[in-house]
């Protein structure tokens, strides 16, 4: 037995769940983020990223987008997480 299951029907309704939950959390003075740190010139790393920032935009959830060489050591990236 098999389900056929439509996934840009599924995407919209747990997008449209995100931006509920983003609400509420904004109400309650917490701003959801999503924070990317992207090391490095990778073409299709950029596009992931891209599509997140479209994700969280449409959920509205704020993003941030971190570019490093692609010679930036562990300690930086460690550093940059941590704040």
């Amino acid at each position: 037995m098999y389900q056929l299951i439509d996934g840009k029907e599924l995407s919209k309704k747990i997008r449209k769940e995100l931006k509920l939950e983003a609400d509420r959390l904004r109400q309650k003075k917490i701003i959801p983020k999503l924070a990317v740190i992207l090391v490095g010139d990778d073409s299709a790393s950029k596009v992931y990223i891209r599509n997140k920032s479209k994700a969280c935009e449409d959920v509205g959830v704020e993003f941030e987008e971190i570019l490093l060489d692609s010679n930036t050591s562990m300690e930086k990236v460690l550093s940059i997480i941590d704040g």
